[in-house]
């Protein structure tokens, strides 16, 4: 299992805003009031990227830096005090750290993911240096724990052991393309070219400062499983599974609101690592 957490200041000063921890001063507290969330509806549709970095040992290139590039559109409901979220997944595109390896997401891998359901609140950092006592706040949005299993259906998402064996009656087709599990197609050095037939356990947690009503930035924490059923190649089915990248600004979240008619081929064409509001 691999775990990144992290809640530092972004680095990405193309977007003009710094994010801010609750520390050094600043006390997370509860649920903001009903007023504050009045003025901070966030219900509509969004765009995200998901940036996770993690560090990996691929055969015969070495220790390398993978990293996940995820774009996303969330339609946000109020639900009394917090919210319902939809998640689409429109893309995932992994960087390897070397060009002698290629790591392809298939378009049915994304499909087969639907509609992911998930909550949200709202709560804010009081900034208790002011020097008065109208001390400021920072309104935050969370998005709890949430774990998804794929290739495999289990009685216990959260802590039933993930299928080793093909045979396994826990195993499915997810993606429908004839092989157990979800298939990710893997390319090295322009000479071995094949498919991994996987089953993962996927768990994030997202913490981001509202930066406007429609903009929003923060940090991702996230845990990983994944067991290899078997390759197209036997040479692919090393696990290749690495461990989160310690550096804490390099896995992050950026979220814009859009017009609700646009859709995920609309977000594949956002350049959305220069969002800002």
């Amino acid at each position: 299992m691999s775990r990144a957490s992290c809640f530092p200041t972004l680095f990405l000063l193309v977007v003009g805003f710094a994010f801010a921890c609750p520390s050094n001063g600043q006390a997370l507290s509860e649920t903001i009031s009903p007023e504050v969330q009045k003025d901070l509806d966030l219900s509509g549709v969004w765009a995200m990227v998901q940036i996770n970095s993690e560090i990996v040992q691929i055969p015969i290139v070495g220790e390398r830096t993978r990293t996940t590039t995820t774009r996303l559109r969330l339609i946000i409901e109020r639900s009394d005090d917090a919210f319902s979220v939809l998640e689409i997944h429109c893309t995932t595109n992994i960087d390897d750290g070397t060009m002698m390896v290629e790591t392809t997401i298939p378009d049915a891998f994304l499909h087969s993911l639907g509609v992911t359901e998930r909550t949200a609140r709202l709560e804010f950092a009081s900034d208790v240096n002011q020097p008065t006592d109208d001390h400021s706040s920072i309104p935050r949005i969370v998005f709890p724990w949430t774990t998804q299993v794929l290739g495999a259906r289990l009685k216990d998402p959260e802590n039933e052991a993930l299928p080793t064996d093909v045979a396994d009656p826990r195993v499915f087709d997810q993606d429908n393309d004839g092989h157990p599990g979800m298939t990710v197609r893997v390319e090295i050095m322009g000479l071995i070219r094949g498919e991994v037939y996987v089953v993962q356990r996927n768990r994030n947690r997202l913490v981001g400062t509202v930066v406007s009503p429609g903009f929003i930035q923060g940090t991702i924490e996230w845990e990983t499983e994944q067991v290899v059923l078997g390759a197209s190649s036997s040479f692919l089915e090393s696990e290749g599974q690495g461990i989160p990248d310690p550096d804490p600004e390099s896995n992050f979240f950026l979220a814009k609101r859009i017009d609700p008619a646009l859709d995920c081929a609309d977000i594949q064409q956002m350049d959305l690592l220069l969002l800002g509001d």
